[in-house]
């Protein structure tokens, strides 16, 4: 089963609620996803939460706003925490596609933080493209993206050639 930490910052109860609605989709099409509204309670400590849904799930979803980017370069509350737990991980581990960034609010250059802005995002903006976005982020954690075919070993036409001069 594919799991998903749904990473982002608290701009306002409305963006709170649309995190918690994709944590929803995502598991009513089975994606395990986790998201802090859901996982903590009153005197838990969130630093071991947040390192525990970084390092124990498949991926980690971070959901890119103006706000986020501006909390994660300033190393800021949770979203700056969380920022120095993925960089780590990224260096030691390397696994650059368990992080997938989605953009949310703005554009990529102002909702993005440096680390992330060389990476294939996903783009959940409203509008009319959204749903095509979303099911290449479903496809990416279900593992059932589109593989290369393989290659022949001859052209269908050079076989047909052949065939056709053989005595």
């Amino acid at each position: 089963m594919s799991t998903a930490f749904v990473s982002y910052s608290w701009d306002d109860d409305e963006h709170n609620t649309w995190a918690r609605t994709l944590a929803e989709r995502l598991r009513s099409d089975s994606v395990a996803a986790t998201i802090d509204q859901w996982a903590t309670v009153p005197g838990d400590q969130l630093p071991e939460f947040m390192e525990q849904a970084i390092t124990e799930n498949l991926f980690v979803l971070i959901v890119c706003t103006p706000r986020y980017k501006s909390r994660s370069e300033r190393r800021e509350g949770g979203v700056g925490y969380e920022g120095d737990i993925i960089t780590a991980e990224l260096l030691q581990a390397r696994n650059h596609r368990k992080f997938i960034p989605i953009l949310r609010k703005g554009e990529w250059r102002d909702a993005a933080p440096s680390w992330l802005t060389g990476k294939y995002y996903i783009d959940l903006r409203d509008g009319p493209n959204y749903e095509a976005q979303y099911q290449d982020l479903l496809s990416t954690l279900l593992g059932s993206r589109p593989v290369t075919p393989p290659v022949a070993e001859k052209p269908v036409t050079a076989r047909r050639q052949s065939a056709a001069t053989a005595p």
